[in-house]
C-alpha cells in the first residue's frame, strides 16, 4: 500500500483515511507526509455485532467504525476527487455507494473461498452446519460490497476466477503484489555458508499464517530433524502472540521473534525460506521478499499463487508434510542448488514483480475512470 501511494503521488493530489492500531503508529506518518499525501487517522475499535436481520462476518465489525464513515463524509464533502480506492474487503463498507465517482476496490483475498475451504474440512455435523452458515454470510456480503464499486482488483488468475462468479468480467482487473528489489537485495557474499536456519514471516492476526507455522512446527520439522537435528526454525512477523506457544514449545528449535523493524536481516541469515500455506487465497509478500533476497523456497503449491514460477527452476513445491521436509532436508544438504534456486528467482522478480514493472499497470487502472 506504500509503494501504491508513492506511485500515486508522484503524478495526483493524494489524501489518505486510515486506521491506526495505536498512537505509537503516529511515528511512520512522516513518510507519507514527505510524499505530500494528505494523511487523516483514526483509531480502529471494533465494534459490537447487530445484525440481527443481515448478519455480517466478524471483519465487518472488526473495522466498523461511525468514526470513520464521519471523516469519509467530511472529507468528500471538503473538496472535489476524481477517484476513490478502498483497500481490503473490510474498508469496502465506507464508501459510499450512491458515490458518483471512480470506485476501486483492492481484494487482497477472496474471503468467501477461505470459508468454503472451512465448511469442506470440517468433519462434526454441528460444526458443519455452522461453517455453511459462515460461508453463505461472507458470500452474500462480499458479493454485495463489490456490487458498489467500479473495478474490483485482485491478485491472481486464481482469484479473477473465482470473483468472477459474481462480478461482472469488465470489471475484473488483475495487478499482482510488487516488491522493491533494491531494498530486497541479497547477502553480500552468496558463497556465505548461512547457518542451518528456516524462516517463516507473516502477520499472524491472518489465520492461514498461524496454521501455516503450527503445521510446519507439528509435521514438518520433527521429519527434518530426524535427518539433521540441529536445525532452527524461526519465526518472525507481528501479532505472534496470537500464536499457539504449546504447539510451538516442543522443541527449543523453534524460535519464536515476532515484529520486527527490518525484515531484511532474518532473510539473510537463513538458510531457505519456508512457506507450507494450506488455506487462505490472494498473493504472499512473504515470496515477494524472498525471492527478491535470492533465498532458496520450499513452498506448498498453494502458496505460489500468483507467481510465474516453475518448479525445480525458482523454488522446490511440496504438497504433502513428507515432502515438504524431504525438500527442505535436499535444499540444506545443496549449497550449489539453494544458490541456482535463489538466482533465478531473483531474476524473476526484477522482470515482472518489482515495483517500476508493476507501476504502469496500476496507474492504468486508477486514471482509467478517465479515458
Amino acid at each position: 500500500m506504500f509503494h501504491n501511494l508513492k506511485i500515486l503521488s508522484q503524478k495526483h493530489q493524494v489524501t489518505l483515511l486510515s486506521f491506526m492500531e495505536s498512537e505509537s503508529e503516529r511515528d511512520y506518518l512522516p513518510q507519507l507526509e514527505e510524499l505530500e499525501i494528505e494523511v487523516k487517522t483514526v483509531l480502529r475499535r471494533p465494534s459490537t455485532a447487530n445484525h440481527l436481520f443481515v448478519p455480517k462476518p466478524r471483519e465487518h465489525d472488526e473495522y466498523h467504525s461511525s468514526q470513520m464513515i464521519a471523516l469519509v463524509q467530511e472529507t468528500l464533502a471538503r473538496r472535489r476527487f476524481d477517484v476513490i480506492q478502498a483497500e481490503f474487503l473490510q474498508m469496502g463498507q465506507h464508501v459510499p455507494r450512491d458515490l458518483p465517482i471512480f470506485k476501486i476496490l483492492t481484494e487482497h483475498e477472496v474471503h468467501y473461498a477461505n470459508f468454503y475451504a472451512d465448511f469442506k474440512a470440517e468433519t462434526h455435523p454441528f460444526g458443519k452446519i455452522k461453517k455453511f452458515y459462515d460461508w453463505i454470510v461472507q458470500l452474500n456480503y462480499e458479493a454485495k460490497v463489490c456490487q458498489g464499486f467500479d473495478r474490483i482488483v485482485c491478485m491472481t488468475d486464481e482469484d479473477l476466477k473465482l470473483l468472477s462468479e459474481f462480478v461482472p468480467p469488465h470489471k475484473l482487473s488483475k495487478i499482482p503484489i510488487g516488491v522493491d528489489s533494491d531494498y530486497f537485495q541479497p547477502r553480500d557474499s552468496v558463497t556465505e555458508s548461512p547457518p542451518r536456519r528456516l524462516l517463516f514471516v507473516g502477520n499472524y492476526r491472518h489465520t492461514p499464517n498461524r496454521e501455516a507455522v503450527h503445521y510446519f512446527a507439528r509435521e514438518i520439522l520433527p521429519r527434518i530433524h530426524r535427518v539433521i537435528p540441529d536445525v532452527e526454525f524461526c519465526v518472525v512477523g507481528a501479532n505472534a502472540d496470537m500464536l499457539d506457544r504449546h504447539t510451538l514449545s516442543q522443541t527449543d528449535k523453534v524460535k519464536v521473534i515476532g515484529y520486527v523493524k527490518d525484515i531484511r536481516t532474518f532473510y539473510q541469515e537463513a538458510a531457505l525460506f519456508v512457506a507450507p500455506i494450506r488455506t487462505g487465497s490472494g498473493m504472499r509478500v512473504k515470496l515477494l521478499e524472498a525471492f527478491s533476497m535470492g533465498m532458496a523456497v520450499v513452498a506448498s503449491p498453494l502458496a505460489t499463487y500468483g507467481f510465474t514460477v516453475k518448479n525445480e527452476d525458482h523454488l522446490l513445491q511440496a504438497p504433502t508434510s513428507e515432502s515438504f521436509a524431504a525438500q527442505t532436508i535436499r535444499l540444506l544438504q545443496d549449497p550449489c542448488l539453494r544458490l541456482r534456486l535463489g538466482s533465478n528467482a531473483r531474476k524473476m522478480i526484477q522482470e515482472h514483480y518489482d515495483w517500476k514493472v508493476i507501476e504502469p499497470q496500476f496507474l492504468e487502472l486508477v486514471e482509467s475512470g478517465h479515458a
